[in-house]
């Protein structure tokens, strides 16, 4: 009995791990789906659950009681030196001029975590400034930028 039991919670710990390592949906994949919610007249705050849950941010942050952003085990490991959002992507579009093979150590590191940390799906590096993807325009455009999804989950 005991056996069985130690094998069913070791199995049960792998499918939770599985699950947390599924892959982001595609760009396409997240459009269409943010296309039919928008048709079934979700809300605002419904949408930026979607991204929040679909695309990574909680494997890093939780969504408090008065909606602001906190951080799970794993995001309180990595902001250990973690220069931020908004310093990242400054720090992107200086990184991005330079070849891969002439990236200092701290350079490599912040653009591995720039995809790492699926900034890629939304935005790319344009020289001298931010761009964005076509899935990025498209959740500007609703509202649903990083800096949005916080607000929209705080009810700000």
């Amino acid at each position: 009995m005991i056996r069985v039991t130690v094998w069913a919670t070791a199995a049960m710990i792998a499918g939770i791990c599985l699950l947390a390592q599924q892959p982001q949906p595609s760009a396409q994949t997240t459009s269409a789906a943010l296309d039919k919610m928008l048709a079934a007249h979700k809300s605002q705050k419904e949408l930026a659950q979607y991204v929040f849950d679909t695309h990574g941010c909680n494997r890093c942050h939780t969504v408090g009681a008065s909606g602001k952003l906190g951080f799970t085990a794993k995001g309180k490991q990595l902001t250990s030196g973690f220069e931020g959002c908004i310093r990242m992507l400054t720090a992107m579009n200086v990184i991005a001029q330079v070849p891969a093979s002439q990236r200092s150590a701290d350079e490599k590191t912040k653009a591995q975590r720039f995809d790492e940390f699926g900034c890629t799906l939304c935005h790319k590096i344009v020289p001298g400034k931010m761009g964005l993807t076509d899935l990025g325009t498209k959740l500007t455009q609703l509202h649903l930028g990083c800096v949005d999804i916080e607000k929209t989950l705080a009810g700000k």
